[in-house]
């Protein structure tokens, strides 16, 4: 039966650029410390995410072990002739460098074909990183590439850094971020996020998207922000703007001092209510909260302004009973309503 070949795959463009580094490394006199220009570069290559530091350990394990095999006292016959080579510090550069030239053609050793089985696996892990929110939860980190991200309460991200670009899709919930400058990468990778309804990319900006049923609500705070919903249309949102964008591509813009909710108070750990319906001052109560947490009908179209602690439920919903004719009514700690003050 006539042997199938195995389909190449395709090139991997941070393990490219690793044995680029390693030619330029390798490629200096014998004994003469690296030109420090190059290495500089080179740190800052390996420094700027977390891949290229273990795509480089890699390659110089892969290259360790090939100067392993190089030093056995018997070669294979088919050796013979490129190890008489060697011979001179001259020839040993030359050959080295034909060595890496193969590596970056994908020839070469056995242990340079398992290195490159290993990256394909962790780059699946990298590409499949999360972070999580629960319930009343908030996080904070700050990504490699100096990105700034916020989790709001019951949020779910997952990222997708590569040589390419800085994605970070947004599965259910709310972040803000500060972008950072991608400076250690030649490539000055765009960031965008991607939702259920549109994907942006930031233009040097500070932000918050919030992933609703149906709907991305964008509000710009810094920057501009380019929208692309997948319509062919390309939108650009400017500094005091909010968006909202629905399943098809349409969206519906306010500015953020005439919005009923102030976009970003959720990270100082407040709810901020300008003129806001009731009954949607306790939906967004609601998402802090475990446990049920409604508004009878009746009570739901009173107007609210205020500023109410989103760490101290039951204390906001008090305050809710000081400034309007409403009641709480609580079961259990899981089980709350806010009535009409005299209804039964």
């Amino acid at each position: 039966m006539p042997a199938h070949p195995m389909p190449s795959a395709p090139p991997d463009p941070v393990l490219e650029q690793a044995i680029a580094w390693l030619v330029q490394l390798r490629a200096q006199p014998s004994g003469v410390a690296p030109d420090p220009a190059l290495q500089a570069r080179i740190d800052a290559w390996r420094a700027a995410d977390g891949r290229h530091e273990t795509v480089w350990s890699e390659l110089m394990a892969a290259e360790a072990q090939f100067q392993r095999l190089v030093a056995l006292p018997v070669a294979p016959a088919q050796w013979q002739q490129p190890l008489a080579a060697l011979n001179g510090s001259r020839s040993r550069r030359q050959a080295r460098r034909r060595w890496l030239g193969g590596v970056a053609l994908g020839l070469g050793s056995v242990a340079l074909a398992g290195f490159a089985a290993r990256q394909a696996g962790l780059f699946d892990r990298v590409a499949g990183q999360r972070y999580a929110t629960g319930t009343g939860e908030q996080r904070r980190v700050v990504l490699g590439d100096g990105t700034q991200l916020a989790l709001n309460t019951a949020t779910d991200v997952r990222l997708q850094f590569d040589a390419q670009q800085r994605l970070i899709a947004l599965e259910q919930g709310e972040i803000f971020i500060e972008t950072g400058r991608d400076a250690l990468s030649p490539l000055h990778r765009p960031l965008l996020v991607q939702t259920a309804q549109a994907r942006l990319q930031a233009l040097g900006t500070r932000f918050a998207v919030r992933q609703q049923e149906g709907v991305t609500r964008l509000s710009v705070l810094e920057g501009r922000v380019a929208v692309d919903p997948g319509q062919g249309a390309r939108t650009v949102i400017v500094p005091g703007e909010t968006v909202d964008i629905d399943a098809h591509g349409q969206l519906r813009r306010q500015a953020i001092p005439a919005a009923n909710m102030d976009p970003t108070a959720w990270l100082g750990g407040t709810l901020v209510a300008r003129d806001m319906r009731l009954g949607d001052v306790v939906a967004e109560m609601a998402r802090y909260r475990h446990g049920w947490l409604q508004c009878e009908d009746s009570v739901a179209s009173l107007k609210v302004s205020g500023v109410f602690q989103l760490r101290d439920g039951d204390a906001a919903l008090e305050s809710l009973a000081q400034a309007l004719p409403v009641r709480i009514e609580q079961r259990t700690r899981f089980w709350v309503r806010v009535a009409a003050q005299h209804s039964q």
